[in-house]
């Protein structure tokens, strides 16, 4: 069976009829905060860490939310994407099992939020194009050690050296920072790594950070005419 809306040979992951059926299980007031959202937001990514206050206003718990925005967006894109007509995803949702009553409520959901097709499907693009190609910040942990100093290494080279006594001095603690990053390719690969810096080059990756925060203001100024879909507060 050949879905119009996912394209040739492809199908359905596991969870896009249950996300489905979730979305035709909000009630009318849940369903406009969802709508609202999509009309006031340039950024449809629904797992960003903190919720849009529009939806910390509403009823809608954080998964209801995510599963359903994230659904919905799909079909949107696909429509712009695949050049469908609406009763395309109409059959194709009816070939997935909905109930003509919940095809008619998607339907009716899709239809109101045509108008932004096109930018889902352009944000979608550049989350793409930030994906592939290097490897991508998942997390990130900065913490500090209070490192112990002593008076000697715990191993030795040379035989000499092994009735030396100093080692087992404390002499003091010493401030290190160690940044933690996790990683991600487009395939899934998954890497931890993580490096130490003491307080001078600490101060020096701060404020390197900061200039690249500066040197990221004036690129964005430069390359406004050319951005794909500019980004505000989210809605």
């Amino acid at each position: 069976m050949e879905y119009r809306i996912f394209g040739a040979g492809r199908q359905p992951h596991d969870q896009f009829v249950p996300d489905l059926q979730a979305f035709c299980e909000l009630d009318d007031v849940q369903r406009e905060a969802l709508a609202a959202w999509f009309e006031s937001t340039s950024d449809f990514d629904a797992y960003t860490p903190e919720l849009p206050p529009g939806i910390l206003a509403s009823t809608l718990l954080p998964a209801q939310f995510r599963k359903t925005a994230t659904v919905i967006g799909s079909l949107l894109n696909a429509w712009h994407q695949r050049s469908l007509q609406i009763v395309d995803i109409e059959r194709d949702l009816l070939l997935l099992g909905l109930s003509p009553e919940h095809i008619q409520l998607v339907s009716g959901f899709l239809q109101r939020l045509a108008p932004i097709r096109e930018r889902i499907w352009r944000d979608g693009r550049e989350g793409d194009a930030q994906v592939y190609g290097l490897p991508t910040l998942d997390d990130v942990n900065i913490f500090w050690d209070a490192r112990a100093v002593f008076g000697g290494p715990s191993y030795y080279y040379f035989g000499a050296d092994a009735n030396e006594t100093t080692y087992k001095q404390c002499l003091g603690l010493t401030c290190m920072a160690v940044l933690e990053l996790m990683v991600s390719d487009a395939g899934g690969l998954k890497q931890r790594i993580a490096i130490q810096m003491n307080e001078t080059v600490f101060s020096t990756f701060l404020r390197a950070i900061n200039r690249a925060d500066d040197q990221l203001g004036s690129l964005k100024a430069f390359i406004e005419p050319l951005s794909v879909a500019p980004k505000s507060a989210k809605g």
